[in-house]
């Protein structure tokens, strides 16, 4: 049982107070609480004696109020929540918070969030109408107006999560009758309760989670897949075990579409206390995602006691900067490094020759690189390379043949952990695969648990990295027979401010949202949103993701856009996507991929490089799968005056995301 107390409105009006907080007490104590303070029962004694009075007035209205449902302190599964109460009453959940104060913003959103972890994560309430009231002596007059509202559209949080209602406990008993005369058959008590809750984590609550001691089995689960994370992670580790205890120098590819949780298996083996004795390191090229989670750990390492410089210096080593490790270790370091384990997240994107020898004259790639620097320990060492299949986006990402490469050349033998996906070159990495040559290819020993197949970034959306892949392959018919946005909210807007609008509607509760966009799309300037590169990297995109909306830096603002650089590792619940005028539909030659120039008059050009050309059509990839809970595509209106704002172009695009199923806002 969740819940601390559950029974029919019936069973409640029968037994004593005393009885009920009894109840109280012993599931209390039950749940490890050693001590009962005395506000606690002076709070339980004040709310359930008035919630006795409103529902005995209910009563006396109708006798139906006996069959509804009553919880006391319903416990949310590991998010550390309590719900004062829930009534069933008929189908309807009603969440009641009792506030002894004033009811303030936060107190808004804590009941909101309530509602929200039930609609997503509690499978009895997935297709229930939640209405969240708040009651506190200061609601003199309660707003049962916005009981009648709804959205048009079933698939959104705020169909089936009504406003906040207002009431103090006099007036909760007109509340109730309204709601049981829009309702209809009993949800039972029991069956309610018991219910499965299943909660997908954001990478930014994983990582906390994992920090405080969590295991993945406790926090990582999907109705798409919920034991898949801990079979992959278990296969994982079951190769560094390997590597340790056969002292070999051995390298595991895990695969997985965007948002399966491949860094959440890498941040969970890093924090996992069976690999204390052999810390591995976890290390990422993508700078805003380092930047975000070093600041986020040093933000919850202060708030347990520790001071600033120890805070920084422990979240530097919980998580590092791959380009600083390799610096360090090839001018600084001649020896092994301290670490036998490195995890490195997002490996397709290590830098190719070129790109090394540009960035800091070294003659050989970034994988050649790592694996010398690991080959360093006589014994034994891993390399976990964490791969997402089209997700290079810049100039000099290898891929996985610069891997390939650098183990074909490698002065030891390494033995080779992979899915299949690996050497197929399936769609989980974009075609692109770690050897071409069949004597390599007989040297890896292939593993499809090594392979995460459900995204879990996207909530009820298991198919939208297969919807984007059809969008972007020109497949129409194919993303259009997926009807992705049965399950997932995808709207398309014509209108930056009716875009920013729709986002804040649906930030209820602690629901994030902000703006991306491509850091091609030069003239989305025209639109007020700074697309230079110079600006973007010197914002502190630590507080773009983590600050209060009251913070102007924060993503609520929906003022600043993200790239793909930026956001590629990272998410939000609500994304607002910008369409650039780097990537337009053409009704005859499909996908127009583009680069501004300047000049005496500046013009879109065509991209010519095959590599460049992949790089931009992985940069919309990228941004078209950082939602967890709904999108908004904003095609702009263009500008008729404006060769480079071209309102026909945006209108073809406009047109054909319609046709692939997004919704018209």
């Amino acid at each position: 049982m969740t819940s601390f107390y559950r029974s029919s409105v019936e069973d409640f009006l029968a037994q004593t107070d005393e009885h009920v907080i009894a109840r109280l007490g012993v599931a209390y104590a039950n749940r490890g609480y050693t001590s009962q303070y005395s506000d606690q029962t002076i709070i339980w004694e004040h709310d359930i004696h008035a919630l006795r009075l409103c529902l005995e007035q209910c009563v006396i209205s109708s006798n139906s109020p006996l069959s509804w449902g009553l919880l006391l302190e319903f416990s949310i599964p590991r998010k550390e929540m309590r719900i004062d109460c829930v009534l069933l009453i008929r189908d309807a959940i009603v969440v009641i918070e009792a506030k002894s104060g004033n009811a303030a913003l936060q107190a808004k959103r804590q009941i909101e969030e309530y509602a929200l972890l039930l609609h997503y994560f509690h499978k009895a309430s997935a297709e229930h109408r939640i209405l969240p009231v708040l009651v506190s002596p200061e609601a003199e007059e309660s707003n049962l107006s916005v009981l009648s509202q709804r959205e048009l559209f079933p698939q959104l949080p705020t169909y089936w999560v009504s406003p906040v209602v207002r009431s103090n406990w006099c007036r909760l008993v007109n509340v109730l009758l309204v709601i049981e005369d829009t309702s209809r058959e009993q949800v039972p008590v029991g069956t309610w309760d018991d219910s499965p809750y299943f909660p997908i984590p954001s990478i930014i609550e994983a990582a906390v989670a994992l920090k405080s001691g969590l295991s993945i089995r406790e926090i990582a689960h999907s109705e798409a897949s919920e034991h898949e994370i801990e079979d992959v992670r278990h296969a994982v580790q079951t190769c560094l075990n390997h590597a340790r205890t056969e002292s070999r120098h051995s390298i595991c590819f895990l695969t997985g579409v965007p948002g399966s949780g491949k860094t959440l298996v890498g941040l969970s083996l890093a924090h996992s206390d069976e690999n204390k004795a052999d810390a591995i390191h976890f290390m990422s090229g993508n700078g805003p995602l380092v930047q975000v989670l070093q600041f986020l750990f040093t933000q919850e390492s202060m708030r347990g006691g520790a001071y600033a410089p120890q805070a920084r210096t422990e979240a530097k080593t919980l998580i590092e900067n791959v380009h600083i490790f390799a610096r360090y270790h090839t001018e600084d370091n001649p020896g092994p490094p301290s670490n036998h384990a490195i995890i490195f997240d997002e490996a397709q994107r290590a830098w190719n020759q070129a790109q090394n020898l540009k960035k800091f004259r070294r003659d050989y790639s970034e994988p050649e690189m790592l694996l010398r620097i690991m080959e360093r320990h006589q014994d034994w060492a891993i390399v976990v390379a964490l791969v997402g299949g089209g997700q290079e986006i810049n100039d000099g990402e290898a891929g996985l043949e610069e891997w390939g490469r650098a183990l074909a050349g490698a002065s030891k033998q390494w033995l080779i952990y992979a899915s299949p996906e690996v050497l197929e070159g399936g769609a989980s990495t974009a075609g692109h695969r770690l050897f071409d040559d069949r004597s390599m290819q007989d040297r890896v020993q292939t593993n499809s648990a090594l392979h995460l197949r459900t995204s879990h970034r996207s909530l009820r959306a298991d198919q939208l990295a297969t919807w984007v892949n059809c969008v972007l392959d020109e497949d129409i018919d194919g993303a259009a027979s997926l009807r992705i946005t049965d399950r997932f909210p995808i709207f398309l807007s014509r209108s930056l401010e009716d875009t920013r609008k729709k986002l804040r509607e649906q930030t209820i509760g602690l629901n994030r949202c902000g703006l991306v966009g491509s850091s091609g799309a030069a003239r989305l300037r025209a639109e007020g949103l700074e697309p230079s590169s110079s600006f973007h990297a010197e914002y502190p995109w630590e507080h773009w993701y983590l600050a209060e909306e009251t913070d102007v830096r924060s993503s609520y603002r929906c003022e600043v856009f993200a790239t793909e650089f930026e956001i590629q590792g990272l998410e939000l619940d609500w994304i607002g996507l910008c369409w650039g005028g780097d990537f337009v539909w053409d009704n005859f030659n499909g996908w127009q991929l583009r680069v501004l120039r300047h000049g005496k008059q500046s013009k879109w050009s065509a991209i010519k490089s095959a590599d460049k050309r992949i790089y931009r059509k992985n940069a919309y990839r990228v941004l078209l799968t950082r939602a967890r809970k709904g999108m908004i595509i904003f095609v702009p209106k263009g500008d008729a005056n404006d060769l480079t704002n071209s309102t026909e172009e945006f209108e073809r695009t406009a047109q054909y995301l319609t046709r692939c199923g997004v919704t018209l806002l």
